[in-house]
């Protein structure tokens, strides 16, 4: 059986009257790319820097490849941690920079040389290695910072927003290099971001914090079509997700005194829900088609999708779909609408918790 990279087990931290973590236990298998996904404050940079060593847990246990590190000093810990600061030596070269822990190993120069050029050509910076980070664009600064880090091949890596202070087409082209090297390398990451899009783009699973609890594990998919409450379905996903009080009666649904039958959708026991419906499932048709008549009230570009916002007889509704289709719609338009009777959620009203039941694979 393949031991975990890193298993966290009722880990907790306090700063003052701040309880920035409580309670969490999870598992990053090994070779795997594991996102921590949560907003400012949720705890995932103190939960990184305890497994680093930089804080101490008040309470719990922190396992690295099987190990009982708990209390172990950060050197011995065997992990690489990567902040979105990058922090390069300014006075060495991408290659004194990716060099450097091999140097202070004590590594022969040679091998320090093979190891160095190889891991530069996968990350496609060969052509700064003589260079100093001053003289560096953003993304070949951060490719070099990754650099320093991967070349020591460690039981875990910790990125910690490592892509936050890059521009958008930067952050999304490192975003596939990152999943390329996990992939072809078999590292183990641990990357904490507070950006779903990223999560759900590099994950092989998320796990989503608030308030420094676990509130949901799941592969990205899952976490975008089953969140596992109110507030995650708001958190992941734009534009945002339309929650809509209702009442269920096996597939037929209530909704602000209109009735409209909606095939597919999976009672999750009848009585008052609410309604949640992620954009791309209010499917929208010519007028006189459908389960009911809106009208436009707001268009968005979104480059090959536009984002309509509806006024409709159960209240305003978010619509997402090709701008092809959309482009010609204008103010005041109407049209015809239904709801994707599969794709609709039901969520407690008292609880907030989802109700509808998750597919089992």
């Amino acid at each position: 059986m393949t031991r975990d990279a890193l298993r966290l087990h009722g880990l907790h931290k306090r700063f003052g009257a701040t309880e920035a973590v409580r309670g969490l236990t999870l598992e990053v298998p090994a070779g795997s790319m594991t996102v921590l996904l949560g907003p400012a404050g949720a705890g995932k940079t103190t939960t990184l820097k305890m497994i680093a060593g930089l804080e101490i847990a008040d309470a719990g246990r922190i396992e690295i490849a099987g190990l009982d590190l708990t209390t172990a000093e950060p050197k011995d810990r065997n992990v690489a941690m990567i902040f979105d600061n990058l922090a390069l030596y300014p006075n060495r070269t991408g290659f004194g920079n990716i060099a450097y822990p091999l140097q202070v190993a004590r590594l022969a120069p040679e091998v320090i040389e093979q190891r160095v050029r190889a891991l530069a050509g996968m990350l496609r910076i060969t052509h700064v290695l003589g260079r100093l980070p001053k003289t560096m664009s953003g993304g070949e600064r951060q490719r070099v910072a990754l650099g320093r880090a991967l070349i020591r091949d460690p039981a875990v890596f910790l990125l910690d927003e490592p892509l936050s202070s890059l521009d958008a087409m930067l952050r999304i082209d490192l975003r596939a290099e990152l999943r390329r090297l996990q992939r072809e390398a078999g590292h183990s990451f641990f990357l904490a971001t507070p950006d779903f899009a990223e999560a759900l783009a590099l994950a092989d699973t998320v796990v989503l914090l608030r308030a420094g609890q676990v509130v949901q594990v799941a592969p990205p998919q899952v976490l975008y079509d089953y969140p596992a409450d109110l507030e995650a379905a708001r958190f992941v996903g734009a534009p945002q997700i339309n929650l809509l009080p209702a009442r269920a009666e096996g597939a037929e649904l209530t909704i602000n005194a209109t009735r409209l039958a909606c095939p597919g959708f999976r009672d999750a026991g009848r009585g008052a829900i609410v309604l949640g419906i992620r954009p791309e499932h209010v499917i929208v048709a010519p007028p006189g088609q459908g389960q009911m008549t809106g009208f436009v009230t707001d268009l968005e570009p979104l480059g090959h999708q536009i984002a309509l916002t509806l006024d409709t007889p159960v209240g305003e509704l978010r619509a997402t779909g090709p701008a092809e289709v959309f482009a010609p719609l204008a103010d005041q338009d109407p049209v015809g609408i239904r709801l994707h009777g599969p794709g609709l959620l039901a969520f407690d009203p008292d609880s907030e918790r989802l109700l509808t039941p998750t597919p089992t694979h």
